[in-house]
């Protein structure tokens, strides 16, 4: 995940590194016996999982996670991870998968396997419907104001891509929703799916503005390496589930918006 996310990098490899010997991972079949499949997921990464009022996680990667077990005919375990134990959770099976914005590198991969993807992420913009930008380029002009977070990736991204441009910084994502809704900017340059649950209170009509050759990230399952029937079937099931519609409709439940950049689904992996 980048903009939004802690990316889970040297950190986290150092984490496994310093491990004990892991403990096997659970294969399918040890899960259908079990009846139980145990799932990672972070709960400070809104709207993937978050707290609610009961005290209990909620968002996609539940709502994917829960659909998952379902299909395996299983009861679903959550358990809490942050972005730099996602992969030692799987490493050590202490997690039989793991979501939280799960890029798919190749560093990663040197240590867990991944299913098909489940998300993207990617830069573009988000401007009110009647504003007459149509590319990205049009947003690097000195008569354009952008609305910014302070601290993200995507400020680091304007300053390259968009130096004409005039930036305001907010603290925080619901300020500079508010700016743009109150006419104070004329777009907001991010990973801009995260930012459609703050939309929801405002009647005005967003929209989103594409990279023309985005650098798109793709988010999926983590799952340990060599277990190759569980990742078989979580393929299997991710296929499925983008194919009618479940992946799409969750999505925009919790996001506000359609996906940005779609995944394209195909049966051939």
């Amino acid at each position: 995940m980048s903009a939004l996310k802690i990316i889970c990098g040297l950190a986290g490899m150092a984490l496994v590194a310093m491990s004990p010997a892991p403990a096997s991972a659970h294969s399918l079949d040890d899960i259908l016996s079990a009846k139980k499949l145990v799932v990672g997921i972070n709960p400070n990464l809104p709207p993937l999982g978050r707290f609610n009022d009961k005290n209990e996680i909620e968002g996609f990667d539940v709502d994917v996670a829960t659909k998952l077990s379902q299909m395996l005919g299983v009861d679903v375990s959550l358990v809490q991870v942050n972005s730099a134990d996602r992969v030692p959770f799987v490493v050590t099976g202490k997690a039989d998968i793991v979501l939280g914005a799960l890029t798919r590198t190749p560093d990663r991969a040197k240590v867990i396997d991944f299913s098909l993807p489940i998300q993207t992420e990617a830069i573009s913009a988000m401007t009110l419907k009647d504003k007459p930008f149509k590319t990205l380029a049009d947003l690097d002009s000195a008569d354009v104001h952008l609305i910014e977070v302070r601290g993200t990736t995507p400020v680091e991204y304007v300053k390259t891509h968009m130096p004409k441009a005039q930036v305001t910084l907010f603290d925080n994502y619901p300020d500079a929703v508010r700016a743009l809704f109150q006419g104070r900017g004329d777009a907001i340059v991010d990973v801009v799916d995260y930012i459609g649950p703050y939309t929801k209170t405002y009647k005005t009509e967003t929209r989103i503005i594409l990279d023309s050759k985005p650098d798109v990230d793709y988010d999926c399952i983590g799952v340990a390496h060599g277990n190759d029937a569980l990742k078989s079937w979580l393929n299997t099931a991710v296929f499925q589930l983008q194919s009618n519609g479940f992946m799409a409709t969750t999505y925009k439940k919790w996001f506000g918006i359609d996906m940005v950049y779609p995944i394209p689904v195909t049966p051939y992996f």
